[in-house]
């Protein structure tokens, strides 16, 4: 079993010990014994990711960061196509019922009027018609001076 002592295991693989007395060392923080391990170890080593891994990550951050702004973008897109369709929707309801309104507005026109037409038709229009008659048989200089006169003259309500 001698074979299989740790230091074996290191000689086999070529890594010898070395000896370093820290109870000898008197220097500030044991600067000179870091300063030894140094030289035997080399400097220090950064065992953060390789260049190829920090690559890798940034490409993968990347695809991450374009995926989301795909993502973002087509969510964009589709809040603007239902805003349009609702936009599009409210206008024609608002259009639908700008027609009403306005069907509505005529009837009632159309029906406060009868009163203003029928009293026209019996009272104004008969010497009115008469006077555009008479004008237009007289051929005066002036007809709408005329027409005034006529009306003047044959007004029924004066009687």
């Amino acid at each position: 079993r001698e074979d299989e002592t740790v230091c074996n295991y290191f000689d086999e693989l070529e890594f010898h010990p070395e000896r370093i007395d820290v109870a000898k060392d008197d220097s500030v923080m044991m600067k000179n014994t870091a300063e030894k391990i140094k030289g035997i170890m080399g400097g220090a080593r950064n065992y953060g990711p390789t260049p190829e891994e920090l690559e890798e990550m940034r490409r993968q951050e990347e695809e991450a960061k374009q995926k989301k702004e795909a993502e973002e973008k087509a969510e964009r897109e589709r809040r603007e196509a239902e805003e349009a369709t609702e936009r599009k929707r409210r206008q024609e309801e608002w259009a639908s019922r700008l027609t009403e309104v306005k069907k509505e507005e005529y009837q009632l026109l159309e029906a406060q009027s009868i009163p203003l037409r029928n009293y026209l038709m019996q009272h104004v229009m008969p010497t009115l018609t008469q006077s555009l008659i008479d004008c237009c048989k007289a051929r005066p200089q002036d007809p709408i001076d005329y027409i005034a006169e006529y009306l003047f003259q044959n007004n029924p309500q004066v009687d």
